[in-house]
């Protein structure tokens, strides 16, 4: 009977749920519908409008809570809902609906669902007795209650569905996809919102007694408590994996604090998920009054604001060099969010945590508000740092770019990443000078420039790369003509075309052989025999770094420096490489296969 009266709870916080936000569920709704539709059409040019729906979901949600905390008529709840409607419209008329991908649209709508998600934990604790640590917490277990529910529930329909399917009668591949649809788009969200705690509304406190007052704002703390296996989570397994965690980057920080610390582009993402952790934990060890939470509040916010710091200082030294680019701007912006975030948790009471959520949403408002938002800063910035190095070089004389392949190796690195950064971002077009060369600046960059674009320092260490990235071709006016004497065939290939492609056959004598590539990207070249027993395989990325670790010429490799040549008992294989590209984990090459059976 208890499990039946559960469900029939659980039942009625969902039509709850609904009637508290009828705004946010006819959108799910509505999403629900459009994921059917385009299941059967079999189709996903449609993403501008699920955007559109999901910041309708976030603003209506966010607009429930602004009525209940600051308003009581119905009248004003109406206009809300007008309101989180109207700017539902206004995002999607400004976004477009054009279904090309577009990078700028995707991080601004990621920062717009950062805000709304952040407003509606924050806005129930305005002048309220629940703080926005207790808010958050509320809303941490119910994501993880409903991602564990969602699970359970996706896996019984699917077993149920797979029953049917091997048992009865055939059912139709897309059922799966309609039931994924239906749980993940309708129901979880449901019952998250269902898991959202009554706050004390504006309506209660002109209405209600005192007593009931109180006897709501218990209940309340009640349901924002920490459940007792969460308490100890947090207290003796997140708290010391962290404060673990903070040892080591305090060490390599006090080691380095002269040398690599200042330059290393790799801590970033590194010191910034370790931010967004020491923050997420701090907000979740706020409602805890262990030991180990009780010293963590009193030390970390102390060590989170020297370590973010630091690393804010090395992103802004680094701008002097590659100038800004929006991820750099997101990482420097954090890096500010976390050191005031610090700075509060450590002067500030534990009831005003709320103030960092006014603080993320203002910065976050800021990263996407032109003039100053990130996109376009960035865009100012990288064309500023490209026409500077330019002009010094003489390569920009009236609007015109003049080959220059006198140019130092630090020039052609920053000329070679803003071009590669502004033709990524689709800038090109937006400036006068750059306009009217289009694609040509990524195939003829070397026509139009006078050198070979370089995004790093070169070379490798340990088989590995030593800074950011290696570009060289051969030499072909030293050598014009490639012997293919002692080998039975020449096969010309182009590495990451060959690694989407079917094996190549070719016949020697009576047998018929194959190239073909395996493992992970490809990067092993393989011959077989006519049996598909492998005679020999050749790993390409080692082929390329060993060439980039022999060659002596910058951008350019002789025959012999080019060369990798691999044998056995039964053939003996040759690369010789036209061309090589590396750059991070990238490896791009063409090449020619020499193969001797023997």
């Amino acid at each position: 009977m208890k499990l039946v009266q559960n469900i029939q709870d659980k039942f009625q916080g969902l039509i709850q749920a609904s009637k508290r936000y009828p705004l946010t569920v006819l959108f799910l709704v509505v999403i629900a519908g459009l994921n059917t539709y385009l299941i059967q059409q079999e189709t996903d040019d449609y993403i501008n409008y699920v955007y559109s729906l999901i910041v309708g979901v976030f603003l209506s949600a966010v607009a429930q809570h602004i009525y209940e905390r600051f308003f009581e008529k119905t009248s004003q709840r109406i206009a809300l809902m007008g309101g989180s409607l109207l700017l539902t419209l206004l995002y999607f008329y400004t976004i477009g609906s054009s279904t090309v991908y577009d990078l700028e649209m995707t991080v601004k709508t990621s920062i717009i669902f950062l805000i709304l998600a952040v407003a509606f934990i924050w806005v129930p604790t305005i002048k309220n007795r629940i703080t926005f640590s207790e808010s958050y917490l509320s809303a941490f277990k119910a994501f993880f209650t409903t991602v564990l529910f969602t699970v359970i529930l996706y896996a019984g329909v699917g077993f149920i569905i797979f029953a049917v399917d091997q048992l009865l009668f055939s059912v139709d591949y897309k059922a799966n996809l309609h039931s994924a649809n239906l749980i993940i788009s309708l129901f979880s969200p449901i019952f998250f919102l269902s898991y959202t705690p009554g706050y004390v509304t504006k309506k209660d406190e002109a209405t209600q007694t005192p007593e009931k007052l109180v006897a709501k704002q218990n209940q309340i703390k009640n349901e924002v408590s920490v459940p007792k296996v969460l308490e100890l989570l947090i207290s003796y397994i997140l708290i010391p994996l962290t404060a673990i965690f903070t040892v080591i980057l305090l060490v390599y920080l006090l080691q380095n604090i002269t040398g690599d610390f200042w330059t290393n582009n790799l801590l970033e993402p590194m010191l910034v998920s370790y931010s967004v952790t020491v923050i997420l934990v701090y907000l979740l060890a706020s409602n805890i009054e262990t030991k180990s939470a009780l010293l963590f509040r009193k030390i970390f916010p102390k060590v989170l604001v020297p370590i973010v710091l630091f690393q804010t200082i090395s992103s802004v030294l680094k701008i002097q060099e590659t100038g800004l680019t929006h991820g750099r701007y997101y990482v420097i912006l954090f890096g500010l969010f976390a050191v005031i975030a610090g700075l509060i948790f450590g002067i500030l009471p534990v009831k005003k945590n709320g103030w960092i959520a006014v603080v993320l949403i203002v910065l976050s408002v800021i990263s996407i508000t032109p003039p100053v938002d990130a996109f376009t800063v960035s865009q100012t910035s990288q064309t500023n740092l490209l026409k500077e190095t330019l002009e010094k070089n003489q390569m920009l004389e009236e609007n015109k770019l003049i080959p220059n392949a006198d140019v130092s190796k630090e020039d052609k690195i920053k000329i070679s990443q803003t071009i590669y950064y502004l033709t990524d971002m689709d800038y090109t077009e937006d400036i006068k000078w750059l306009a009217p060369y289009g694609q040509q600046l990524t195939y003829q960059f070397e026509e139009i420039f006078g050198f070979q674009p370089i995004y790093g320092e070169t070379g490798f260490v340990n088989n590995q790369p030593a800074q950011d990235a290696y570009y060289a071709t051969l030499d072909r006016q030293q050598h014009p003509v490639i012997s293919i004497e002692d080998y039975d065939k020449m096969i010309a290939i182009s590495y990451y075309e060959f690694s989407e492609r079917s094996a190549i056959e070719f016949e020697v004598g009576d047998s018929t052989y194959a190239i073909e590539t395996q493992g992970k990207e490809g990067k092993n070249l393989v011959l077989m025999d006519e049996n598909k027993q492998s005679l020999m395989s050749i790993d390409l990325q080692e082929a390329m770094e060993q060439v980039a670790t022999t060659t002596q010429t910058e951008n350019l490799f002789t025959i012999e420096e080019g060369t990798v040549v691999t044998e056995n008992e039964q053939v003996e294989m040759k690369v010789l490489f036209t061309s090589i590209d590396i750059y991070d984990d990238q490896y791009n090459s063409e090449f020619y296969l020499f193969v001797d059976v023997k």
